[in-house]
């Protein structure tokens, strides 16, 4: 079996397009402040991040940012305070195991499994809300199938995140200047890490790979083309025998 035609997951950036994922960063940073907004924000960046990798026409950062947040201030509260709480907890049970060292092995496994879930619940459904429009209850549902479905990329994406998160807290260990100077830069870099997956991610939900009835894909970017083409001789044909 042939193998199935790939998108690339990180696209190629201009100036531009670094420039605005930076002014994103900045912008979610600002919004921080009054922490009420920070799951709206959160959701915000990702609304006009998959706008900006869409190569969409006509993108006003700061305008569409603050439109995506009085669109999806009311879920992005609510899974802020989901974010808080699995966080908060996560942590504590960390704390706990790590005072309780003692006990070994099965308490770091399961540390290390919570960790895994919590991240991946706040790393998948903050772009969710960003992308569709659908209830709470289900974008939640959506997360989780998503996960489990396309889990090679979940695990891949989790682990690039994880990786980014682990430098900032080095830094900061290091030198609190040059952690505190990394705010400037970070947020945008994690961001742009989750967009690029997760819009590989939208891609292929919603552009299903098809199957010929040898079991290889079919590339249907290359049959619409195709069929357009077909299409266009057939009319030029009509014209010239008209």
């Amino acid at each position: 079996m042939s193998k199935a035609p790939n998108p690339k997951i990180f696209k190629p950036m201009t100036l531009k397009k670094y420039m605005q994922f930076l002014l994103l960063g900045l912008l979610w940073l600002l919004l921080c402040i009054p922490v009420i907004t920070i799951g709206a924000a959160t959701c915000s960046v990702y609304y006009v991040a998959f706008k900006i990798l869409n190569d969409e026409a006509d993108i006003h950062v700061a305008k569409l940012f603050f439109k995506g947040i009085k669109e999806n201030f009311v879920q992005g509260l609510l899974m802020f305070l989901i974010s808080g709480a699995t966080l908060g907890g996560t942590g504590a049970l960390i704390w706990w195991i790590l005072k309780k060292s003692e006990r070994g092995i099965p308490l770091v496994c399961l540390a290390i499994g919570v960790s895994f879930i919590v991240l991946v619940l706040n790393i998948f459904t903050y772009p969710i809300i960003g992308r569709y429009e659908n209830t709470f209850s289900n974008k939640l549902r959506n997360t989780v199938a998503l996960a489990f479905t396309y889990n090679r990329e979940t695990l891949r994406l989790t682990g690039f995140v994880a990786a980014e998160l682990a430098i900032v807290g080095i830094l900061f260990r290091l030198n609190l200047f040059a952690g505190c100077v990394s705010l400037l830069f970070w947020p945008s870099l994690i961001f742009y890490t989750i967009a690029c997956f997760m819009a590989y991610i939208f891609y292929r939900v919603e552009n299903p790979i098809k199957y010929d009835e040898n079991g290889d894909p079919i590339d249907t970017e290359q049959t619409v083309e195709t069929e357009t083409q077909d299409e266009t001789e057939n009319n030029n044909n009509e014209e010239i025998e008209s």
